[in-house]
């Protein structure tokens, strides 16, 4: 007897219903980003234009120093007005500005597409070679790190708005914002923390309009990523968001962030909502600040007092406005941040938190986050007893995991002054901390060793234990720092190095300890479903089409109701967003057929 395919489809959406139903985030985890520049191996845009470097002034003529410090003016999104610039008292100048800088083999090779608007002159060089009369439009041939220069640039009409799009989405860098390899890393997250990608240590951001625009020509500004692409990245992932607010912004800052995000932001996003970053640590411009901050504010005691004060001051502050903007919203998680190896003054920033002296309104707090990283002694202790030449990777392992102790009690006694207050306890950083400080940094034997302890694979089996430990005793979110980096003499930080280190044994724990525990996979006759993203799902508008291996070129695909039905078919590339405005609501089958076989993946629009 034989079933037609609608009878094994209908097979399929009954396992597929059941799988979904019983599904679980028993992990959650968070990962922090990078902050954007041209030497991140996080390439986050489609246009690497987006993280190249602030303009650098040099002399027209070729000669002088790589860098002539001239302020050229500047437009609204950050073009010059004109070059070359003579401003009658330095030699007349022309700006260059660097991509991909230093990032070795995380640049993807090929053909770029150039863009330039405007009229002018623009030249490449180093890894790209070539000047061109502008407008432009054209492929460039990319073999390394890139250096663009504008030439020339006419008044009337100035250069404006380039582009230089990586090869594989130089047709549909339109559609597509953020890169697949970005969007495929984040879909095992469930929140993504934006400290850094916001550039909030140091901030100098006060005011709103000290923001970064979303036009700006580089998003690698000191100011941070424009709070738009935030959005815009958690819209296309549906990851829950965690936000910093710089420590210098005034209400009115936070009022218009409040209410950016409660227009734009899809509703069903979770917000974290943090003041500013790591108060406590003096090790941060922001930590002396405050304590200025709180003096001016008549707040007595030595300055770290001074800062923990303002430190509860300051978020009921921000709770205030944001729950002011969000009524009746449970979408907000409010979090005091401390210090993981001081449980005491986790419990003293919950008591000034709680003081009316501070919080007057009396506003609430869900979570306390901490970072309890572990290993933090190892490097600095190897220089101290002048091991670096004997010591092996080995046994810099064994140290690490004598250390973990260390960390499991910070855990084990933040969680009793959480529980006491009633609050989550959550992390927001987490992993390994193998560096060394102040001049050890500059030990090269021991960097050497330190960045190859972090590629052993026994760290993996470490890692595990750790995370293990976290979600046995806390169990709450735990946000991993960071995500990708190169390793150096300032830290081995990311989970993995740039998008191609797949092997690295900090990655592999997060996926054999922690994301293969968060999903369950729907196997169909030829692949599982973990080859196929749909995002955001469900959806109303919009979904983005992501295949997580290479494709040689577009895929069919055909959508079903859940009956079996045939609703439409069509062709798509991977990182393609397909409208779905006129579907009715409901959960439909989508089918994906291509040179590896046929994937079907669950697909709801409400």
């Amino acid at each position: 007897m034989t079933f037609p395919f609608k009878y094994y489809l209908t097979l399929f959406i009954v396992a597929a219903l059941y799988l979904d139903v019983f599904a679980q985030n028993s992990k959650p985890i968070g990962i922090n980003i990078s902050s954007v520049s041209d030497y991140s191996t996080e390439l986050v845009f489609t246009d690497a234009f987006k993280q190249s470097r602030q303009w650098i002034s040099s002399n027209a003529s070729g000669g002088g120093p790589w860098d002539t410090g001239v302020n050229v003016p500047l437009n609204a999104n950050g073009y010059p007005l004109q070059i070359p610039y003579d401003d009658g008292i330095h030699a007349p100048q022309l700006v260059k500005t660097l991509m991909l800088w230093d990032i070795g083999s995380a640049v993807p090779i090929g053909n770029y597409r150039l863009i330039v608007k405007g009229n002018g002159k623009v030249r490449l060089s180093f890894g790209a070679s070539g000047t061109y009369n502008c407008p432009a439009d054209i492929l460039v041939p990319v073999t390394g790190q890139v250096m663009l220069e504008i030439l020339s640039s006419e008044p009337g009409n100035p250069v404006n708005d380039i582009k230089f799009i990586y090869p594989e989405y130089s047709e549909t860098y339109e559609n597509q914002t953020f890169t697949t390899e970005f969007l495929t890393f984040l879909k095992d997250f469930s929140v993504i923390r934006f400290m850094d990608f916001t550039r909030t240590n140091g901030s100098q951001v006060a005011l709103w309009a000290d923001r970064t625009p979303y036009t700006y020509y580089s998003q690698a500004q000191e100011s941070g990523v424009a709070w738009e692409y935030v959005v815009q990245l958690a819209n296309t992932t549906q990851n829950d968001i965690w936000i910093n607010i710089p420590h210098k912004a005034d209400d009115n800052y936070i009022l218009e962030l409040a209410g950016l995000l409660q227009q734009t932001l899809d509703p069903g996003i979770k917000i974290y909502l943090e003041y500013s970053n790591e108060l406590w640590n003096s090790g941060f411009s922001q930590n002396a600040d405050c304590a200025d901050f709180a003096a001016a504010l008549g707040m007595e005691g030595m300055p770290w007092e001074r800062t923990w004060k303002y430190t509860a001051k300051r978020s009921a502050d921000v709770f205030r406005i944001f729950g002011d903007v969000f009524t009746e919203d449970q979408r907000l998680i409010r979090i005091i941040p401390s210090q993981a190896a001081n449980s005491w003054l986790t419990n003293q920033l919950i008591t000034y938190f709680k003081d009316p002296a501070f919080n007057p309104s009396q506003e609430k707090a869900d979570a306390v986050a901490i970072a309890p990283y572990f290993g933090g002694e190892v490097a600095n202790a190897i220089i101290n007893n002048h091991e670096e030449n004997d010591v092996t990777i080995p046994e810099i392992i064994d140290r690490m995991e004598q250390s973990l102790p260390d960390a499991f009690e910070w855990i084990a006694n933040n969680k009793v002054v959480a529980d006491d207050h009633q609050m989550e306890l959550i992390c927001y950083e987490a992993g390994q901390h193998l560096v060394a400080t102040g001049n050890n940094v500059n030990n090269t034997v021991l960097t050497s060793k330190l960045i190859a302890t972090n590629h052993d694979p026994a760290l993996e089996a470490l890692y595990c234990q750790y995370m293990d430990y976290w979600y046995e005793h806390a169990g709450g979110l735990l946000c991993h720092f960071s995500s990708h980096g190169t390793y150096s003499k300032w830290g081995s930080w990311g989970v993995k190095e740039n998008f191609q280190d797949t092997e690295n044994p900090k990655y592999k724990a997060l996926q054999n300890c922690v994301f293969n525990e968060n999903s369950v996979n729907v196997l169909t006759p030829d692949h599982t479903g973990e080859d196929l993203t749909l995002f955001p799902n469900p959806a109303d508008q919009w979904i983005t089409i992501l295949l997580n291996f290479p494709a040689s070129g577009p895929c069919a695909y055909t959508l079903f109701d859940l009956t079996g039905s045939l609703i439409q078919t069509g062709i798509f590339h991977s990182g393609e967003r397909m409208d779905i405005s006129r579907l009715p609501k409901g959960s439909y089958l989508f089918q994906v057929q291509h040179e590896k076989g046929i994937i079907v993946k669950k697909m709801m629009v409400y």
